[in-house]
């Protein structure tokens, strides 16, 4: 296949924006910068008037009407789920299980391994899902290590103490990110044993206090899930552990901006004072979601949050993408083949109008699998 170039878009990589052309051959960006136009071994598309951002990244994505991640999806259901979210711009997200019997939680795990999920591919085959256009580099296990008193939808029943024991009995290659309530493990064993083996907590369903959090963070965690969701509330006396990640420079808080499960004036306050440098936006996108007329994760894909926080005027559309691809790249450790545009790196790449924003083109290593 010929090296693809992509003509004159405004391209944000998303450290830097600027309108220049961009080539890409065997499945990477080969270069950021003026193409030969003379030049007749390239395939060509025209981005003028277009953005060409990373791929999007969603870290929390519990499924969608025709896939259900807490029960027993198939790999036909799969397949399906990921075609969808290459269509709204994502190219890499973390399958999440929410709380269940371990037993039934281990049986997905070990089904969504069967399929490649968490695969060590290298290069541009890195998180490649058999039959899949999205890349699955992991799973995210929401619980069961989370607090009894701020269960959300998860099933009570199954919610138990953050231990070491219970660490690794969840054990698998394929889980990279686990959210717990770290105030239920007094000792950092369990922590240390994530670390080890290379599991990025995040605190969330948790009802740490101020100091309980912050014990947390000094202890390693760096990532808080659905900030402000199933955590306490701020309180001038009992400022919780969402003022403490505010107020910790080491975290970075996901959130969740389809409008419902935070407002829009309290992401604002979260960007402020975190930056754009600590934010993360996710969807917690569920089968049932908003449309069954509660909080039971999100309805919406991440091009949505994405626009939603332009619309809101809580972000640029740089700084929305940088939330979107950078930093839950970053937070990872993802960087060196995802979440940016640079010499090297996957040829992961959403083309957006400039007017509408609207969704053209994407790409996973640098072949088209949505658009025209």
């Amino acid at each position: 296949m010929n090296p693809l170039a992509l003509i004159g878009g405004t391209i944000i990589t998303p450290l830097e924006e600027r309108i220049t052309d961009l080539i890409v051959d065997d499945g990477v960006v080969q270069n950021v910068g003026s193409f030969d136009r003379s030049s007749t071994n390239f395939e060509t598309l025209d981005v003028r008037e277009c953005y060409v951002t990373p791929g999007l990244i969603d870290l929390q994505l519990n499924g969608g009407p025709a896939c259900n991640f807490w029960g027993d999806p198939t790999r036909e259901d799969l397949a399906n789920f990921s075609r969808a979210q290459v269509s709204s711009g994502v190219t890499t997200f973390l399958p999440t299980l929410i709380t269940a019997d371990v037993k039934h939680i281990m049986k997905n795990v070990k089904f969504l391994e069967s399929l490649g999920v968490g695969g060590n591919g290298s290069g541009k085959a890195f998180g490649a899902v058999a039959d899949c256009s999205a890349r699955m580099p992991g799973v995210h296990l929401e619980g069961p290590c989370l607090s009894p008193k701020r269960p959300g939808v998860h099933p009570p029943e199954w919610i138990k103490p953050l231990s070491k024991s219970i660490a690794e009995q969840l054990n698998a290659p394929s889980v990279k990110l686990m959210t717990v309530a770290p105030e239920s493990d007094a000792s950092d064993e369990s922590l240390k044993y994530l670390f080890s083996n290379g599991v990025v907590p995040s605190l969330g369903h948790s009802d740490a206090t101020f100091e309980e959090a912050q014990l947390a963070f000094d202890r390693g965690v760096r990532l808080m899930t659905h900030t402000y969701n199933a955590l306490p509330p701020l309180h001038h006396r009992a400022p919780g552990a969402v003022t403490a990640a505010m107020l910790d420079d080491r975290v970075t808080c996901c959130v969740i901006c389809d409008g419902l499960h935070v407002d829009a004036p309290a992401v604002k306050l979260l960007l402020k004072l975190k930056g754009v440098e600590k934010v993360i936006l996710v969807t917690d996108a569920a089968q049932i979601g908003t449309t069954g007329g509660g909080l039971v994760g999100s309805s919406i894909d991440l091009n949505e949050a994405v626009k939603n926080v332009v619309k809101w005027k809580a972000a640029t559309f740089v700084d929305a993408i940088r939330m979107a691809t950078y930093n839950p790249a970053q937070a990872m450790g993802w960087l060196d083949r995802i979440g940016d545009l640079s010499v090297g790196k996957c040829a992961d790449m959403v083309v957006w109008d400039k007017e509408t924003l609207e969704i053209k083109h994407v790409f996973v290593s640098g072949v088209r699998v949505a658009g025209n």
